[in-house]
């Protein structure tokens, strides 16, 4: 028997490899960040995805803050762009 998270997650699994490499990418427009990792967090029906960027010492809060609100808008118009916006909202950035 399928349960609701799995058949959650492979329902989603495109979309988190086209998010994931969309954000990779991107990101890479930033000295201040560093590796990205992603993490998952299953629910019972879903599950939520972390994308957690390693910042580099010495950049002001600031500055990461400027960075999270464009990476973040970003990734909301990609989203759309490429009909994953269920993922989307179960995706979050941390820096």
């Amino acid at each position: 028997m399928v349960t609701n998270l799995e058949r959650f997650k492979k329902e989603m699994e495109p979309a988190r490899q086209l998010y994931a490499r969309e954000i990779r990418d991107f990101a890479k427009n930033f000295d201040a960040l560093g590796e990205m990792t992603m993490d998952e967090f299953p629910d019972i029906d879903t599950q939520d995805y972390i994308f957690s960027f390693a910042k580099v010492e010495g950049t002001s809060e600031k500055e990461l803050d400027r960075i999270f609100d464009e990476i973040s808008d970003h990734m909301e118009e990609f989203s759309k762009a490429h009909g994953i916006e269920k993922f989307c909202q179960n995706a979050c950035i941390w820096i």
